[in-house]
């Protein structure tokens, strides 16, 4: 004598996407957007060398970049609406470098590794050069940390540039999935 029963199991996945640039927790949408500022001192103008930021989540304009999806291969990439202004002069985007590492204590699950900052754009919209992230078996599950400095080899009107939407100061990250 025997009996049977039988239970069908059925698991149904979400596609998801998730960036994090600076200030987050992870996976959720956080409106905190991180201010990162370079002071060039007056007998420096011009003189070569970087000028270290300060602000960004991790201090000294430094920022945490965290990157998720599941759908296959991701592009990310980074639109500027013009080069830095006074309200009168402009500095390019290309005087702020980005340097890519690893976080200093990474998230499980994650991948911790440099992450290449996207170019900035020359003149508006997204940049020139988009980074690609490689999905094993779909998933893409990587973190890193992205240290800002301004090169100051330039020499510019004085000013504060940036800083607002107006004068061209904020950066806006897009992850893309096909």
């Amino acid at each position: 004598m025997s009996a049977t029963a039988r239970l069908n199991f059925t698991v149904t996945i979400p596609r998801v996407m998730y960036l994090q640039v600076g200030t987050g927790t992870n996976f959720t949408t956080v409106g905190t957007v991180d201010a990162l500022a370079f002071t060039v001192p007056g007998a420096s103008v011009g003189a070569g060398g970087t000028i270290a930021g300060t602000g960004g989540d991790l201090t000294g304009g430094a920022v945490t970049v965290r990157v998720l999806g599941n759908a296959g291969n991701l592009s990310l990439n980074s639109g500027v609406t013009g080069q830095l202004s006074n309200g009168t002069n402009t500095i390019p985007w290309s005087a702020i470098t980005v340097t890519a590492a690893p976080l200093t204590t990474g998230t499980t699950g994650f991948t911790n590794a440099a992450i290449a900052h996207p170019a900035f754009s020359t003149t508006t919209g997204a940049g020139p050069t988009a980074t690609g992230f490689t999905a094993v078996n779909t998933v893409v599950r990587q973190e890193s940390k992205w240290t800002f400095a301004y090169d100051n080899t330039g020499v510019y009107a004085p000013g504060t540039y940036g800083a607002t939407v107006a004068n061209n100061g904020v950066v806006t990250y897009t992850l893309t999935s096909p």
